[in-house]
C-alpha cells in the first residue's frame, strides 16, 4: 500500500510538471505565432516541394506550422528551415494536435507531414488534418472522429520502407 501511494503521488507529480511546461509552452507558441509573419510561397521547402502556404507563417526564415487541438487552442509549433529540417516547441504538446488545412465537407483526410498534406487539399479539395508524424496518425483521427462523427475519414498514412519496421 505504501508503493502504491509513492507511485500514485510520483504520478501526480509528473502530471502537473508535464501540465506546467505544456502550458508554458502554449504561451510561448502563442507569442511566436502572433510575431511571425504571413508566410508566401516564397520559402524554399514550399518551393522545392511545389506546394502553397496553407495557414503558415514564417519567422527568421523558417516556416511555422500551427498545432492545435480539435477547438482550436494553439498548443506548439513545427519550424521548418529551408532545407526541410523540421523541429518542434520545447515543450509543447503535440499528441492529438494537427494542422488544419481547408474546411471539413463530406471527406477529411488525415497524414503525417505538412507538405503530403498541401499537396493532398490542392488535390483533392478534401480537408486534411496534417498529424506531423505516423505516432501521431491514430490520436489525431480518434479526436477528430469525435468532433465529425459523420465525416468519412481518410488515412494517408507514409510507406516508410526505408524505416525499420515501417511505422
Amino acid at each position: 500500500q505504501a508503493l502504491a501511494a509513492r507511485m500514485a503521488a510520483a504520478k501526480l507529480a509528473r502530471d502537473a510538471e508535464l501540465a506546467a511546461v505544456q502550458m508554458s509552452a502554449r504561451q510561448r507558441a502563442h507569442d511566436l505565432w502572433e510575431k511571425a509573419k504571413p508566410a508566401d510561397g516564397g520559402h524554399a521547402y514550399l518551393f522545392k516541394k511545389g506546394v502553397p502556404a496553407y495557414g503558415l507563417k514564417l519567422l527568421r526564415q523558417q516556416l511555422v506550422v500551427p498545432l492545435r487541438d480539435v477547438d482550436g487552442t494553439l498548443h506548439s509549433l513545427q519550424f521548418i528551415a529551408g532545407d526541410g529540417r523540421k523541429t518542434f516547441l520545447t515543450g509543447g504538446r503535440k499528441r492529438g494536435c494537427y494542422h488544419a488545412i481547408g474546411k471539413p465537407e463530406a471527406a477529411l483526410c488525415v497524414c503525417e507531414g505538412y507538405a503530403t498534406g498541401a499537396t493532398i487539399y490542392r488535390d483533392t479539395g478534401h480537408a486534411t488534418a496534417v498529424a506531423f508524424d505516423a505516432g501521431n496518425l491514430q490520436p489525431v483521427a480518434r479526436a477528430l472522429r469525435q468532433k465529425f462523427p459523420r465525416l468519412t475519414l481518410v488515412i494517408a498514412a507514409d510507406n516508410d520502407t526505408e524505416t525499420p519496421g515501417n511505422p
